[in-house]
């Protein structure tokens, strides 16, 4: 028995230490063969980085002095049409993304080429606000020279103004691009929508699947969740400082020009029986020429500097005219006068992302008779939040066509990445009141 025993513990003992050896090796040369492929690893991206590439691409030259003319001849094909009721689902190749990570887009510039009619005439007019929005792209980290990884493409045409380009000659050129696909994964830059006299709300173009970051929409005419509503560029408002008078003299103020008669009419008869408003339009000329850093006064003629006026004004008017967006919104913000709009059916600038309910009141057209009712009916506390809101966000995202620029390439970029999307808190209020919210809320759950 005794040996029968001690034969069973050593045989039990040397398939203990077998298994031990055999589990011992396995380990080693896993161990062995991590490390060895990372070796290989290493040393693939060291010569492979090192060795020529053939696929190297060179940034877009934005130089508009030594690009190459290509004339368009009537005959070629124009591009579709506008789809009208455009997703990411139906008019975006979504697969194209994702190559500059998981959670940022890439966007491509088309090269610099001066288009040109048959007759030697350019098809667009290359402006100073188009040039910094390229740039402006060129520079952020969007941005890649390889078309090929790019997610989204922008066309080096200049459209931000309807009357500076022949939407018949620029849609023959945009569908010669070589990436265009109906528009697909393009994005199209403009500020002034339409011509007179109907001025539409929607650039006049055929653009048929593009991104449009357009200024003017209404509320017809706007694809939510896909298109951008950016605001018209004043180049006003950047040279407007931020100094401010000790008091507003001027409960509301309005010096638009080109307001609609019928509300012109309205805003006389409040100005002339109330001096609550102060209402400015074009001064009188021998000339007939308009001197656009002056504004006078409807009842008295009293004459004022523009835009200086703005800063001595507690709300200053923007109304609908023929166009539904007005430069004057910025030279407003610029100035810390609360804007009150005036235009039902809007798209406002950013307004998926900024509330514009925290820094503006909204008027319906058919109450502007009420205008001084509804403003003398705003708290003192809600006057003082409406103005310093207006404040951040007009620093924040519309200062220069550069943060216009690159808002609206974030807002795209929330839209295609929604999981990296950054929170209402972040978007509308500054980063150290968000702050206080968080800790305000771990407080009150730890309590």
């Amino acid at each position: 028995m005794a040996a029968e025993s001690l034969l069973k513990t050593s045989k039990h003992i040397k398939y203990t230490s077998y298994r031990n050896i055999i589990y011992h090796r396995f380990f080693v040369g896993l161990l062995l063969f991590i490390v060895l492929s990372l070796v290989f690893t290493v040393l693939f991206n060291v010569f492979s980085g090192s060795s020529s590439r053939t696929d190297f691409h060179e940034p877009v030259n934005l130089d508009p002095s030594s690009v190459k003319v290509l004339q368009l001849r009537r005959d070629l094909p124009k591009s579709e049409s506008r789809l009208s009721n455009c997703t990411y689902w139906e008019c975006f190749n979504v697969y194209r993304c994702g190559r500059g990570g998981h959670d940022k887009i890439t966007i491509y510039i088309y090269p610099l080429k001066d288009y040109q009619t048959e007759n030697g005439r350019p098809i667009s007019q290359f402006s100073k606000e188009f040039y910094i929005i390229l740039d402006t792209i060129r520079h952020s980290k969007y941005y890649t020279p390889d078309p090929e990884e790019a997610c989204l493409l922008v066309p080096s045409i200049d459209t931000l103004n309807q009357n500076s380009f022949s939407s018949e000659y620029v849609g023959r050129a945009l569908q010669s691009l070589q990436y265009w696909n109906n528009g697909e994964n393009h994005i199209i830059f403009n500020m002034l929508p339409g011509k007179a006299p109907n001025y539409e709300s929607v650039i006049n173009l055929n653009t048929g699947k593009a991104i449009i970051a357009g200024g003017g929409f209404n509320t017809w005419s706007f694809r939510y969740g896909f298109d951008v509503s950016i605001p018209v560029y004043s180049n006003i408002a950047e040279k407007i400082d931020n100094s401010q008078p000790k008091q507003k003299t001027y409960m509301v103020i309005s010096t638009q020009l080109n307001i609609p008669q019928n509300y012109l009419e309205q805003l006389q008869n409040i100005a002339s029986s109330s001096n609550d408003l102060l209402l400015l339009d074009r001064c009188k000329s021998n000339s007939g020429g308009v001197d656009y850093t002056k504004r006078c006064e409807y009842t008295t003629g009293r004459m004022f500097n523009y835009p200086e006026i703005l800063k001595e004004g507690m709300f200053c008017l923007v109304i609908r005219s023929a166009r539904l967006t007005q430069a004057v919104l910025m030279d407003i913000l610029a100035s810390q006068c609360i804007p009150i709009v005036v235009a039902d059916s809007v798209v406002m600038p950013f307004n998926s992302h900024v509330d514009w309910n925290k820094l503006s009141l909204s008027l319906p057209e058919d109450n502007l008779k009420n205008l001084l009712k509804i403003v003398h009916s705003v708290s003192n506390e809600r006057r003082g939040e409406l103005y310093w809101q207006l404040r951040w966000v007009y620093d924040r995202y519309f200062s220069s066509i550069e943060k216009i620029t690159l808002t609206t390439l974030e807002i795209i970029n929330e839209y295609l990445f929604p999981l990296s999307a950054r929170m209402y808190e972040n978007w509308n209020m500054p980063e150290y009141l968000v702050s206080n919210i968080f800790v305000m809320m771990y407080i009150y759950i730890k309590n």
